[in-house]
């Protein structure tokens, strides 16, 4: 049964950027933009680098490695038509300053990074 679990607070994230969050083993990159807060799956399908320090503008994150570019709304590879390299998004919502995401199961580690 999934729930919601608080990974950061809106002061942890950066106005215009990304913030990787460990939990457990999963990368799960958390981005503020001017229209919300997103999660996504943080380790890059293509080589493995991490998606939380990618550039972003008008919501999407570019890889910092190679620039592969996707959509934060909904993870969407924006370079080519392959679906196998959309990114896995996560359900966010804030309650007051906390950045809740989403999960499977409750983790038991969390890491911001």
């Amino acid at each position: 049964m999934s729930q919601f679990v608080q990974l950061a607070t809106l002061i942890d994230l950066p106005d215009q950027g990304g913030r990787l969050v460990i939990v457990d083993q999963q990368w799960i990159g958390l981005f503020k933009t001017d229209d919300g807060i997103f999660a996504i799956d943080a380790m890059c399908p293509h080589a493995g680098a991490n998606l939380a320090k990618g550039s972003v503008c008008d919501g999407v994150v570019a890889c910092p490695v190679h620039h592969w570019r996707f959509r934060l709304s909904d993870g969407k590879y924006l370079d080519a038509d392959a679906e196998r390299f959309h990114a896995k998004i996560y359900t966010v919502r804030t309650e007051g300053e906390h950045v809740l995401v989403e999960l499977p199961t409750v983790p038991s580690s969390i890491r911001l990074i």
